[in-house]
């Protein structure tokens, strides 16, 4: 099977930061469309309160501010390098976000770190990078 578009979990982890490095290599031998998709989780109550010094929802528009960031800064260091990705950045459950976008996208393929920025790292894989294996529709390549 040859991809023909691939979308890769990416969270700024040294694992995700494999994951592209992966996928790079595949755009470079095949031409392959990469879509890097971050997911910010829910945040918990959309309640705000008066005596609060930051909402939540300034707390959430800075996160999306520094994920579009910090996507923005690995499409420029990719583009310098002559290749091409596509920033993505999802709100909402982290698998369920990553495989609704890989069937609305049309990607041939998943691509994702083993561990991500998540808690107990003594676990062989980490709960997303599971649950894509399990419940994706396309193949899914886990990077470690």
């Amino acid at each position: 099977m040859v991809a023909s578009k691939i979308m890769v979990a990416y969270d700024e982890s040294d694992h995700s930061k494999k994951a592209v490095d992966w996928a790079l290599k595949m755009q470079e031998s095949l031409g392959t469309a990469i879509e890097v998709v971050t997911v910010l989780p829910p945040m918990g109550s959309p309640f705000i309160y008066e005596n609060q010094p930051l909402s939540l929802l300034d707390l959430r528009e800075s996160q999306k501010k520094c994920a579009v960031e910090a996507l923005e800064e690995l499409r420029q260091k990719c583009e310098a390098a002559g290749r091409t990705i596509t920033p993505i950045v999802l709100e909402g459950s982290v698998a369920d976000s990553l495989l609704k976008h890989s069937e609305k996208s049309g990607a041939d393929l998943i691509v994702t770190g083993t561990r991500g920025k998540g808690g107990f790292t003594g676990l062989l894989m980490g709960s997303i990078a599971q649950k894509l294996v399990t419940y994706a529709k396309i193949p899914v390549v886990v990077i470690k």
